[in-house]
């Protein structure tokens, strides 16, 4: 009898659905400006198929690593909306909400996301990666926002606070020029 429940365990693990973080590399370091971030993918609200990074080749890609309770996080994205239209088709921001620095739930999201809807008219605009675990053990952090900049052929170029989110900086970074500015430090690495 043991031996059937044991079985049936097994084959309910090999049978579970595959999400996008499962598909990952075991073994993730963090990365730092100048290194080249591998083809991650990530889960997107409300779509059924994961997205990788490589979706977006030759597109400088933001990663924003956000929250549903963080305001000054909120505050920004009609603003990426403003710069993905002015730098049409140069430039991605995907909202990145992780699990493990958010503590944000798939009812928290739902919440926040039906609210946008009924407050601004129309559906959330921005691409959001939601349940990641993969790109925050690449960009580990405390504080949010929190970004990192992607080059069209996947070098980070910047690792940044709001301050760094400027057309300036932007068209350097379309350039594959490396930022200015200050690298965002608040990084740790437990458990990863």
């Amino acid at each position: 009898m043991k031996f059937m429940f044991f079985f049936a365990l097994a084959l309910i693990g090999l049978a579970r659905p595959s999400f996008a973080q499962d598909l990952q590399p075991a073994k993730l370091h963090r990365l730092s400006v100048g290194d080249t971030v591998p083809d991650i993918f990530f889960l997107l609200w409300n779509e059924k198929a994961p997205i990788k990074l490589s979706d977006h080749t030759g597109k400088l890609v933001i990663l924003d690593f956000w929250a549903t309770w963080c305001s000054s996080c909120v505050r920004m994205f009609p603003k990426y909306d403003s710069l993905e239209n002015q730098f049409s088709g140069q430039i991605k921001f995907l909202l990145v909400n992780s699990v493990r620095g958010t503590l944000d739930s798939i009812p928290q999201l739902q919440t926040f996301f039906r609210r946008w809807q009924t407050v601004k008219g129309k559906p959330f605009p921005l691409t959001t990666a939601i349940n990641d675990t993969t790109a925050f053990k690449l960009f580990p952090h405390i504080y949010i926002p929190h970004y990192v900049w992607i080059s069209a052929n996947r070098k980070i170029l910047g690792i940044t606070s709001a301050e760094a989110l400027t057309t300036g900086n932007i068209q350097e970074a379309l350039k594959g020029q490396i930022l200015k500015e200050p690298i965002k430090d608040d990084r740790y690495d437990r458990d990863n």
